[in-house]
């Protein structure tokens, strides 16, 4: 029974609702035929497909089997999660430490700080790490995120660069991040004609960081894509350390890119895209701050200037080099 009574302006009767709904499209379901099974049943526009007797939704048991236990696309954004991302009760102890000695224990800011940040040769500092396992670190009590398997010292012990997983890209061909384009059905596309190398659309820090739905789906995986990273965009060093640190222990990707080339007015005002390039200390921080934080390596996409016939990118990729980039993608316009 419906508790709307005469009120309810839905149908209720499959018989009535296959009548007044528009002719199929085709004859063949390609989830039917692909998965076994068709989640959307009678409001599927191949219904006839896969409906049997009394309208029932038909199954290939045999088919289905072989999907059953597959996780087909990864990096989806739990509940849970979201849930302590609008409440503010995910902690961020490795970002707030880099944070920290930043500003200095006063709030001043500490020019020394990013020297120090990875000690000399780009080795980790010692007293960095001591300080990040001692009496300061996460408070008591604070929720985090679950995390599966035993303990290894790879969760305590902050990586070097050179233990750092490697990209191996050499010789592949790269789809370049496409924003309002390059979803995820449009990469599995282009996997099929050929593409070794796929990037996310670029996704905001800050929506992430309040867990907005929209924004995390930029993040999804397809399981076909071999080597995929996510491309981040933010103005400032502590959202887009935070937003690191965040996607290096939630979501499974092989390389984070940062966005300095987004000519957008919505960001360039604000102090991202391609303005990091004329705020140069921003742009180091924002770079050693995520490379701190990051288990996987960190690349860089950057335009060749800002204003016209004033090409300034010859001058940061070797500073962007030093602050621990392990890539730098340059879009020659």
């Amino acid at each position: 029974p419906c508790h709307f009574g005469p009120r309810c302006r839905f149908l209720h009767d499959v018989s009535r609702y296959l009548a007044a709904k528009p002719a199929d499209l085709g004859r063949r379901c390609v989830l039917f035929d692909t998965f076994g099974r068709c989640p959307y049943g009678v409001t599927c526009r191949f219904g006839r497909a896969h409906l049997g007797d009394g309208h029932q939704n038909l199954v290939n048991a045999a088919l289905a089997q072989q999907w059953e236990g597959k996780v087909l696309v990864r990096n989806g954004l739990s509940k849970e999660l979201q849930q302590q991302l609008r409440k503010k009760k995910v902690t961020f102890r490795r970002a707030e430490e880099f944070l920290r000695g930043l500003h200095g224990a006063d709030g001043v800011p500490n020019p020394e700080a990013l020297q120090n940040s990875q000690g000399a040769e780009g080795a980790p500092n010692p007293e960095a790490l001591q300080n990040s396992q001692g009496a300061e670190g996460a408070p008591e009590g604070a929720p985090s995120i679950p995390t599966l398997g035993p303990l290894t010292d790879e969760d305590v012990t902050k990586l070097r660069p050179c233990e750092k997983k490697k990209l191996e890209i050499q010789g592949k061909l790269y789809l370049a991040p496409l924003t309002t384009c390059g979803n995820l059905p449009f990469r599995r596309v282009c996997k099929r004609f050929g593409a070794d190398v796929t990037c996310g659309e670029m996704a905001v820090c800050t929506n992430l960081l309040q867990g907005q739905s929209s924004e995390w789906a930029l993040l999804k995986r397809h399981h076909t894509e071999d080597i995929f990273g996510v491309q981040l965009e933010g103005a400032f060093p502590d959202t887009m350390t935070k937003c690191a640190e965040l996607l290096n222990r939630t979501i499974d990707v092989d390389f984070v890119d940062i966005n300095v080339g987004c000519p957008i007015d919505l960001v360039y005002k604000k102090g991202g895209g391609c303005a990091l390039m004329t705020r140069s200390n921003k742009f180091e921080q924002i770079v050693r701050g995520m490379n701190s934080v990051l288990d996987v390596p960190l690349t860089v996409k950057i335009r060749t200037g800002v204003q016209e016939k004033v090409n300034v990118a010859h001058k940061i990729i070797p500073r962007i080099r030093e602050w621990g980039a392990s890539m730098v993608t340059v879009r020659g316009r």
